[in-house]
């Protein structure tokens, strides 16, 4: 029987399972995450490998950035499975009652908190003065070693969250507590039909997750601005050193893309499942009567809702690259030219970027 039922498992019953159960999303996310890391372990960083410092001096360049690196490995990967267990446990633990506001704004938290964390790294251990001073200074800002695509990106999708959120909630309607989280969908042709209410992302989910999209994006900033800020130790390190902050703007701005993507997806499948209702049923003793049920949005509905699967897989990837990604390796750590070979005057683009 189970044979049977793998054989006749066609495209159809997968993308039937991606779009109903979240977990499949979750797989596909960490095949796909595990291919990318598996082809920058392989070709990346070719540039920065080569004899390295040793000793005290490679001892206290690894110090410097790990803790940054780490902790943005750890967020990645807990906010994944963060959305795992979050389903997990609504789905086959709580009983169900009350909202669960969490829902949306549970990654954004997540995020924010491994933000935070890898600020107060480059704070403290990843910052300090000079033990050579670096010269000519050339001014950096939060700008300076992340990716202009990248930025856009995070840019693109927290505006995404914030009109999906500000719209779904001004569409929405409280429920007898007070709580907005109904769609009230009148019944055309039936005014004497009550009109249908369904569970909806209204104010209830949007305003928590409104307050963790802020938080998050201000962090970032700060994290930003801090890392591009801070002095190199000494000329000869400049080069690895713009490659480590790079990682870090990059793990950033991956981490609360990937954060904002899957709090997106949890919103789109809460409005997915409010356009997803075209008929309401009345039992009587007839038999029962079928009305169809108008929403102005319902086809946008239905496609966001239809698009959510898409979104969690690419979150998903990006939260995983992140937390596979950004672990330290000998390589990097050792990653620096001699000093014989970088004299102590050279070096006049040292403050870029790139």
């Amino acid at each position: 029987m189970l044979t049977h039922s793998l054989a006749t498992f066609g495209p159809l019953d997968l993308t039937g399972a991606i779009a109903s159960w979240p977990p499949m999303s979750f797989v596909l996310g960490l095949v796909a995450a595990a291919t990318v890391v598996a082809i920058r372990a392989n070709t990346g960083h070719a540039a920065e490998r080569g004899a390295g410092f040793t000793g005290e001096r490679r001892t206290s360049l690894r110090r410097r950035y790990a803790g940054e690196h780490v902790s943005l490995s750890i967020a990645g990967v807990a906010v994944s499975l963060g959305f795992l267990f979050e389903f997990l446990f609504r789905g086959y633990v709580w009983d169900g009652s009350g909202t669960s506001w969490w829902r949306v704004a549970a990654p954004l938290a997540v995020a924010f908190a491994g933000v935070a964390v890898a600020l107060a790294f480059i704070l403290t251990r990843g910052s300090g003065a000079a033990e050579h001073p670096v010269s000519p200074p050339v001014r950096r800002s939060w700008l300076s070693f992340s990716s202009p695509v990248a930025l856009a990106a995070l840019a693109v999708t927290s505006l995404a969250l914030l009109a999906t959120t500000v719209a779904a909630g001004v569409a929405s309607s409280p429920n007898g507590e007070g709580d907005w989280l109904w769609l009230v969908i009148p019944i055309p042709n039936a005014a004497d039909v009550d009109p249908l209410r369904v569970s909806f992302y209204g104010w209830v989910y949007g305003v928590p997750a409104l307050v963790g999209l802020g938080l998050l994006l201000l962090v970032v900033w700060r994290a930003l601005d801090r890392n591009a800020v801070r002095s190199f130790l000494r000329p000869e390190t400049v080069a690895i050193e713009r490659a480590a902050r790079r990682r870090t703007a990059g793990g950033i701005v991956w981490l609360a893309t990937g954060a904002c993507l899957l709090a997106l997806a949890a919103a789109w499948r809460l409005v997915g499942n409010a356009g997803s209702v075209t008929t309401l049923t009345i039992d009587d003793a007839s038999g029962g009567t079928s009305y169809d049920v108008a929403w102005r949005y319902a086809e946008l509905a239905a496609l966001a809702g239809g698009g959510a699967p898409i979104v969690e897989i690419v979150a998903l990837c990006m939260l995983l690259v992140v937390g596979g990604s950004l672990v330290p390796r000998a390589d990097h750590a050792s990653a620096v030219a001699p000093a014989s070979h970088a004299p102590r005057s050279s070096g006049t683009d040292v403050g870029y970027a790139r």
